[in-house]
């Protein structure tokens, strides 16, 4: 409801003061703003007399200072002297200051004069100075001419002689005042509004105080006071013509409905409910009065004031008008009863009710009931006027009943509480009866008689009719006319009323009064009949009040839908009903049968029952759109019927045989609504049960089993003929009438349904494997008993013509199907009972199901209709095999990883996308990847391709936001009507509705039905799902449903990760030709150019985008294509898909990211390529997380960059550095999660770390200029740059010129210069002095040690320590007095590098010699790991790892630079104050140099679920331990010096660990079933570390889902599941490398955290790549995680800091801390180098 046309909005003000004794008296405009005149000197009363008299000419200011001088001088001149000027100043053409004037000089002389010097003559010489009608209402004018006016007759008092004169002047101005209100006058201002009604109020309150006065009513006449009713009826009928809620309101007792006609045309009222501020809320604050809300409640007052004077002749004047403010007024009733809910009424309503009620029950009820009957009919001079005046009537007519009917139950209720209330002795006893109670009971002013609704029978039957003749004078008025509707549902109402006390009361309704509803009835209902909808259909008409389209139908239903309860209604309800056999031929026989089931008719307990069934099954349209409800009641019945009588074969059989005849003899039309399933499962379940009792030899003789057998292969070959049946497409345009009638029906269309006839020309056979029968030969088999090779031609179909529905009886899409694919869900029925069930260990029923299986393969790829193929693609789809390739039903848990959900989605079918398109929501994300998109064809870029539709005319539709809208493109016509696109409605969603029913044994794995077996044992029969597959790829090359693509495109990924599903040589041919087949038509962009019609924002690029996803599954199937070039072609398919919208975008970059581990020569091949697309679509920020991903993926893999140029390292860095600047200066119209932005640039520079690493020595230099440039333009508008890009440049700085790592360690050669020498005390400190120096953003420590001429360097840098040991050789080996040289010194430096010869040396060395040359050796050759345990790393870190390590000269020069930070300033200063520096160094050097992350893994078995349980596993299976042996090294906790143990303590949580590092970071895995086990606090301890892990790695074994919360913490981010692909937890301890070739990866993440992995909803990997993955995975995962919970899930804005980070700002803290030299101005000349030339002050 608008807020016009709301009640509530209406302004209310607050009664005028009519007390004018005290009247505020105020000026409009020209006291606030007074003309500026010259100053005139005061003159005496008579020479401002003489100054004004004519003909001199007026000056304002003079007939001012006149009015103030009659005030206040004496004495005041005669009336004559004053007339002439008076005339000339108050005249209808003087300007209004100057009338303004006169008035004032009018009050001001009858204000002073004396009442003795003047007399009536005088008054009515001033008086007719207000006799001028012509003078207008003006703001400035009203109020003096009132003031003079209230002066001339003193308030009231002296009014002899003009009573009648001034009640036409006061009607007269009050008629110029209210007119403003109305508009009439042109748009006034509110100033002007508000003036106005203050106008209207003092001039009512001044008639009303003359009207409460006996001596001013005795002499007025009564024409004055018709007159005064006639102001009033004006006025009010003003208001109401020219109100904003200018209508009759649409009431209904119970609810508000919509109508069915149109509205806005001219001469009828707008169909709009107003509804009053008081029905809104019972408590609101009083706002502005309008202007109808003025005058009604003025002529209630009037009526208060005057009624019990008026003579009975002007009620024919004053009904009239409250009946129409009543309906004006009119809000619903609340319900019939005796403690009513207080009702919303209008304060206006309540008292025009107040009023009408004491009129029709006072001593003239008798002439009002008489007026009232009169206006209950139509008058044809005024249509809307006698539509309010009806409605009021009849309003006022209801609640005279009503109070007759409240009368009633207050006096059966005290009746029925008198007759219980006795004492145990008999005698009557005690009741308490509420006083209000006895007074409702017997009040005075009832008569029961005078309103009973029998006196009005007649009458109002009279005037049903002469309304509904009215509204069909018009022949064009074929429409539901609301206006009528309005009045006839208050008729309805009264009859509401009177079934609404028979329910409060029980007691029955005498004859009289039943003949009286039964006749007020049945002319309401004649209405009903007459209507029609503008496409000449009847209006519909339920028992169900919820699907009534109008207010008065939804009445009409609630009456007559009693006809099943007990109404004293019941003898005239029937015949009442059966008159509305056209508008409602559904609902009486539903409720029947609905009744007769009840009564158990149809079930054997009634001998009759089969009799029952065969005319319910006759009935003549049952199986029509007009009998919807009573098929669906049928066949409901018949559900359960059959349920109770399904095992008993006495009663099942003849019940089947029935409807096996009456369903083949019916002419079968090509649809059907839902209903109907029932039937078709019925069928299939009887195929079944005919079998297994046909060969149950000792229940049946062979002759019935004969029967049994053909019944069964009747109901077969009518399934598959069926089945086959194509359904005629409807047409691709409707012809629209201009312009349509809109109207509202809950399950109906307005344009009746029209069909396109079936061509004959017969349908081509599609490609199929060889050796697949056609339906035609099965159908022979069927009879014959064995398989015919040979091939037909499908049965042709005739067409029909499609039965003449009417728009409010046809049944919503989603309730029809066609009777295809009823016939399907049979043979599925049929056929899940046969395999899935304790009936499969029967050989016949084997190849019964295998026969049945063929069937519905050849279904999908014959001519059978688009949905029917799509049931059957339902039930196929959820087929998977176990890892024994055991066939079964997945129902629940076929999506279990929602892939379906997340492709659907992208399509809009998903679950959330019912009202709004995903399409939609794409839109806005493809702007950012416009210009990196390949071009497209026209028909791609315009939204949708073309189709052809009838005559070969190409059609089409307008663009539309959003799918759920009809096509709004309007094409052109021949004739004279407009043709446009019908609107498709999806054949699928989600969440789907499966038709067929599977038994709950389905999800178990058949025992005889198996996909595959080499062994080829004889117990099991092995299903040829090739040929399926072979069917969906015809159905992607050749679909021309969109309905039946997407459904393909969107399920085949899921089922293909069930690799066990296609196995065997046939199935590899198939995959290989799926490959061919995607690739191709991707490429050229035909996949989906088959496709009819699109829907609305759907194009052939969305199914392309779908296509990857399939892709992305065989990648799995890689061993199948032993082609070389298909796998290129694989890779070649994803690049070009990089080209897409962002969804296809990330599919892609996900399935690059698995290919890198899978299909490495053809990603090495097209991986430049790749960098070079990345580098474009690079600005899309939202891909940006995908992009690093793959980097980082490809990165870690060395083989795939081996021969990189510098152009290939260039575009990874540049990708990288791109985002930086984005991430730095980003769009504001881009949004993005803060956690994401911070991970992705976090990534970005590990990306330039690790590709940097990758980078052969020699080449690094070269590709510094183009870093340094990319950091600093990602730094630009800023003072200063940030710490990441320092910390990066300090990075670049240690690895350009070495590949050194990031921390020394200790080293023999260390230990023996570090020692002191022997001469020396062994507790002296190694270093004589020490000095240190800050560098820039670096600390440099040199130590002078005690071995002489050693020299030990250490440089602290944010990216790590550097240590260098050297001699100064000019120092010499011997001092002066020494005899024997540094022998020491000289082994240290010659042991490393030349030959050793035992003879002459010194034992001590040779024991130097062979330590080092054990470790020389261990460099060479590293031992291969055990495959079990692995190989154990024994303390040793990180920093030894086996690499070839290269020093360029430069890397000591960087390492010793204040470099980045190469400002004069930064040059290096000694540390003069050294008290912090040791502080300073411990702390430093307890910060990593590298990343460090900790991840749990826990094994969980089979069937385990309980944490517990997960959590005490000690060891895992086969495939579990090669796993661990590839993600990492065994290391041993015990003696480490540089690994992160991850808080792993060797004494509690085991010795052995597995670890992985580089030279960036360093992952430690907390692997449960390493630490021990069978301990008291064993399970504790675990989870007191595992717990406590961001990121999980699951190795799942269990054969069941595992649950993110499995284990219970706080830190529940990100589980990686490793999971079997197929289901079978029996052979997880298996080593059979078949069923371990891939495995299933699942990454769970927490609610609302964004996706930041390349696995999507899962990836299927090798096991071989399997740890390369996982540890990728889970390193990306936990840096991720680290950012997402360091910014408290995503919710505030910090920014996360790394390790080199910390380190920088903890050596910029302490040079600020520390004091150094400072460096005084420079001066000018040879002197000012003095300081930089004494360089004791550096050193």
């Amino acid at each position: 409801m608008s807020p016009q046309n709301d009640d509530g909005n209406r302004p209310i003000r607050q009664r005028s003061n009519t007390t004018f004794a005290a009247f505020n008296w105020r000026r409009g405009k020209t006291d606030s703003a007074p003309q500026q005149t010259e100053p005139i000197p005061p003159l005496s009363l008579e020479a401002l007399i003489e100054a004004l008299t004519p003909p001199a000419v007026p000056s304002i200011a003079h007939a001012r200072a006149l009015a103030s001088s009659l005030l206040t001088q004496a004495p005041t001149p005669k009336l004559a002297v004053l007339t002439p000027i008076l005339a000339a100043l108050c005249a209808a053409g003087s300007p209004v200051s100057l009338q303004v004037a006169g008035y004032d000089i009018l009050a001001a002389f009858w204000d002073s004069a004396s009442s003795a010097t003047l007399t009536t003559a005088d008054r009515l010489v001033c008086f007719s100075l207000f006799l001028d009608p012509s003078t207008p209402w003006t703001t400035e004018l009203w109020e003096p001419r009132f003031k003079a006016l209230i002066s001339l007759i003193r308030s009231g008092a002296e009014t002899v002689g003009i009573e009648s004169s001034l009640i036409r002047v006061l009607s007269t101005w009050i008629d110029g005042a209210f007119s403003g209100l109305l508009g009439e006058d042109g748009s006034a201002s509110v100033e002007e509004r508000n003036e106005r009604q203050r106008s209207v109020e003092s001039l009512v309150g001044l008639l009303f105080s003359l009207l409460e006065r006996p001596e001013f009513v005795s002499r007025i006449t009564e024409a004055d006071t018709g007159g005064v009713l006639q102001l009033f009826g004006s006025l009010i009928e003003k208001s109401l013509s020219s109100s904003p809620d200018n209508n009759i309101p649409l009431t209904s007792p119970s609810s508000e409905l919509n109508l069915l006609s149109p509205s806005g045309s001219s001469g009828r009222i707008p169909l709009k409910h107003h509804r009053h501020h008081s029905s809104l809320s019972i408590l609101q604050a009083p706002v502005q009065k309008t202007a109808i809300d003025c005058i009604v409640g003025a002529y209630l007052r009037y009526l208060d004031i005057r009624l019990k004077a008026i003579a009975p002749v002007h009620l024919n004047t004053i009904l009239p008008h409250l009946f129409r403010a009543l309906a004006y007024y009119t809000t619903p009733l609340p319900r019939l009863s005796l403690t009513p809910d207080t009702p919303h009424q209008h304060a206006m309503e309540s008292s025009i009710m107040e009023k009408l009620d004491a009129l029709v029950t006072g001593p003239y009820s008798s002439s009002c009931t008489v007026i009232l009957k009169y206006h209950l009919f139509p008058e044809d001079r005024d249509q809307l006027g006698s539509m309010r005046t009806s409605l009021g009537a009849l309003r006022t007519l209801r609640a005279s009943i009503r109070r007759v009917l409240v009368t009633r139950l207050a006096r059966a209720y005290i009746s029925r509480t008198s007759s219980v209330s006795y004492t145990p002795s008999g005698a009557p006893g005690t009741f308490d009866i509420p006083p209000e109670l006895v007074e409702r009971a017997w009040a005075k002013e009832t008569d029961l008689s005078t309103w009973d609704l029998n006196r009005f029978r007649g009458v109002l039957c009279r005037s049903i009719k002469s309304w509904v003749e009215s509204q069909t004078k018009d022949a064009s008025s074929i429409y539901a006319s609301p206006q009528v509707e309005v009045i006839l549902n208050e008729i309805a109402g009264m009859l509401k009323d009177i079934t609404h006390a028979f329910d409060e009361t029980g007691d029955e309704l005498d004859y009289e009064e039943i003949e009286a509803v039964g006749d007020i009835l049945r002319e309401l209902t004649s209405y009903i009949r007459l209507q029609r909808y503008p496409d000449g259909s009847s209006v519909r008409i339920t028992l169900s009040q919820s699907e009534a389209p109008t207010n008065f139908i939804a009445t009409i239903s609630g009456l007559i839908s009693q006809v099943f309860t007990d109404t004293p209604l019941h003898s005239v309800l029937p015949g009442i009903i059966l008159s509305l056999a056209t508008h409602m031929p559904d609902a009486d026989t539903a409720q029947l049968l609905d009744v007769m089931n009840e009564r158990q008719n149809f079930s054997p307990t009634t001998p009759a029952w089969l009799d029952n069934w065969r005319c319910v099954l006759s009935v003549e349209d049952l199986y029509s759109s007009h009998r919807s409800l009573t098929r669906n009641n049928a066949f409901h019945a018949l559900q359960s019927v059959w349920d109770f009588i399904k095992d008993i074969s006495l009663y099942r059989r003849p019940l089947a045989e029935l409807v096996f005849r009456f369903w083949k003899s019916r002419n079968m039309e090509n649809k059907d609504d839902t209903a109907a399933i029932v039937v078709w499962r019925m069928l299939g379940d009887e195929v079944v049960l005919r079998t297994t009792e046909s060969f149950d030899e000792k229940s049946l003789a062979s002759e019935q089993t004969e029967e049994s057998g053909s019944l069964a292969e009747g109901i077969i070959m009518l399934l598959t003929i069926v089945a086959a049946r194509p359904l005629e497409e409807e047409l691709d345009y409707e012809l629209v009438s201009p312009p349509p009638s809109v109207h509202s029906v809950s399950s109906t269309a307005v344009s009746p349904v029209l069909s396109r006839m079936q061509s004959e020309i017969p349908t081509p056979v599609q490609s199929r494997e060889p050796g697949i029968p056609s339906v035609m030969s099965l159908l022979s088999s069927l009879t014959s008993g064995h398989t015919s090779r040979s091939q037909s031609q499908p049965p042709h179909v005739q067409g029909y013509m499609p039965l003449s529905e009417s728009p409010n009886t046809s049944l919503p899409d989603s309730n029809v199907i066609p009777t295809s694919v009823g016939a399907v869900v049979a043979l599925v029925t049929a056929f899940s009972q046969l395999a899935f069930t304790s009936l499969a260990a029967l050989e016949s029923h084997l190849e019964l199901a295998t026969r049945l299986f063929t069937t519905l393969v050849m279904l999908l790829g014959g001519t059978a209709c688009t949905k029917a193929k799509l049931t059957i693609l339902q039930f196929f789809m959820r087929l998977r095999v176990d890892r024994d390739h055991r066939l079964y039903f997945a129902y629940d848990d076929y999506d279990r990883d929602s892939l379906v959900a997340a492709l659907a989605s992208l399509i809009g079918r998903g679950e959330k996308d019912k009202s709004t398109s995903a399409v939609e929501e794409r839109a806005v994300d493809e702007v950012d990847l416009r210009k990196a998109r390949a071009k497209l064809p026209l028909q791609e870029r315009t939204g949708r391709r073309l189709s052809r539709g009838p005559g070969g005319q190409p059609s089409g539709s307008g663009s539309s936001r959003s799918r759920s809208r009809a096509a709004t493109k309007i094409l052109g016509h021949p004739a004279a009507v407009l043709r446009r696109m019908k609107p498709k409605e999806p054949l699928w969603t989600l969440p789907e509705t499966l038709l067929f029913s599977i038994s709950s044994e389905a999800d178990t794995p058949s025992e005889r039905l198996a996909s595959y077996d080499p062994a080829c044992p004889d117990d099991r029969v092995i299903l040829r799902l090739s040929s399926y597959l072979r069917e969906v790829l015809n159905i992607i090359k050749t679909a021309k449903d969109w309905d039946l693509l997407s459904y393909a495109l969107c399920h085949l990924p899921t089922q293909l990760s069930n690799k066990h599903l296609f196995c065997g040589p046939r199935s590899k041919i198939v995959l290989n030709d799926l490959l061919a087949t995607l690739c191709n038509c991707i490429q050229d962009g035909t996949l989906g150019s088959s496709i009819d019609r699109w829907p609305e924002g759907i194009n052939p690029r969305d199914a392309q985008g779908l296509a990857y996803h399939t892709l992305t599954a065989l990648i799995s199937y890689q061993r199948c294509f032993e082609d070389a070039q298909s796998r290129h072609k694989l890779i070649e398919v994803f690049l070009a898909g990089l080209s897409g919208p962002p969804s296809t975008v990330k599919c892609c970059l996900n399935a690059l990211s698995l290919s890198a581990f899978e299909l490495q020569p053809s990603m090495t091949k097209y991986l430049p390529r790749i960098l070079e697309k990345l580098s474009q679509i690079m600005t899309n920020t939202a891909m940006a997380v995908h992009i690093i991903d793959f980097l980082a993926i490809v990165g870690s893999l060395p083989d795939l960059h081996s021969n990189f140029t510098e152009a290939d390292y260039k575009m990874v860095f540049g990708v990288a550095l791109q985002y930086l600047q984005q991430h730095n200066h980003p769009d504001s119209s881009v949004t993005i999660s803060w956690a994401l932005s911070q991970h992705v640039c976090i990534m970005a520079y590990y990306i330039v770390y690790l590709w940097f690493l990758a980078v052969k020595l020699p080449d690094r230099p070269r590709h510094i200029k183009y870093i340094t440039r990319q950091l600093l333009l990602a730094n630009e508008g800023r003072d200063e740059i940030d710490e990441s890009t320092e910390v990066c440049f300090d990075w670049l700085a240690r690895y350009t010129y070495a590949s050194a790592d990031p921390r020394p360690a200790n080293s023999m050669l260390s230990d023996i210069i570090m020692k002191s020498p022997a001469a020396e005390p062994s507790s002296a400190e190694p270093s004589i002095s020490e000095k240190s120096w800050i560098l820039g953003n670096s600390v440099v420590t040199i130590r002078t040690l005690a071995r002489r001429g050693w020299v030990e360097i250490v440089s602290r840098r944010a990216s790590g320590l550097s240590k260098f040991l050297c001699r100064a050789e000019n120092v010499p080996m011997t001092t002066p007095g020494d005899v024997d040289p540094d022998m020491v010194s000289l082994i240290a430096s010659l042991v490393m590098d030349r030959n050793h010869d035992d003879s002459g040396e010194d034992s001590d060395v040779a024991k130097v010699y062979e330590e080092l040359k054990k470790q020389s050796d261990d460099a060479g050759g590293v031992p291969h790991p055990d495959p079990i345990t692995g190989y154990v790393w024994s303390k040793s870190a990180p920093s030894q790892r086996r690499k070839d390590v290269f020093v360029d000269p430069s890397y000591f020069v960087l390492q010793l630079s204040s470099y980045p930070d190469n400002k004069p300033s930064s040059v290096g200063r000694i540390i003069v104050d050294s008290s912090r520096l040791p502080g300073f160094i411990r702390s430093i050097d307890r910060m990593p140099v590298i990343d460090t992350h900790k991840v749990g893994i826990m094994y969980v078995a089979p069937g385990q679920s309980d944490e517990k349980e997960i959590l005490e596993n000690t060891h895992g299976s086969p495939a579990y331990t090669r796993f661990l042996e590839g993600i990492g090294r065994l290391i041993d906790l015990r003696g480490q010096v540089d690994v992160y143990a991850g808080g792993l303590d060797p004494d509690e949580d085991g010795e052995y660990a597995y670890a992985w590092w580089d030279d960036i970071g360093q992952v430690l895995y907390h692997t449960a079933t390493l630490m021990p086990s069978g301990e008291e606090n064993s399970y504790t301890n675990k989870k007191r570390h595992i717990g406590n892990d961001y990121v999980r790695i699951i190795w799942n074994d269990s054969g069941l889902p595992y649950k993110f919360d499995t284990l219970s913490t706080q830190f529940q981010f990100v589980n990686i599941v490793i999971e079997p692909h197929s289901r079978g937890a029996i052979a997880a301890f298996s080593n059979n490398l078949h069923e371990n070739e891939y495995f299933k990866v699942t990454l769970q993440r927490a609610a609302g955290m964004s996706e930041f992995t390349p696995v999507g909803e899962f990836k299927l990997i090798s096991a071989e790549k399997l740890p390369l993955l996982i540890r990728q995975l889970s390193l990306l995962a936990d840096w991720f995680v680290d950012v997402y919970q360091h910014t408290k899930n995503d919710t505030s804005q910090v920014e996360k800091v790394t390790n080199w980070r910390y380190r920088l700002q903890a050596i910029k803290r302490f040079r600020v801390q520390v004091a150094v030299s400072t460096v005084p101005e420079k001066l000018e000349g040879i002197m000012g180098q003095e300081y930089f030339r004494d360089f004791t002050t550096t050193s």
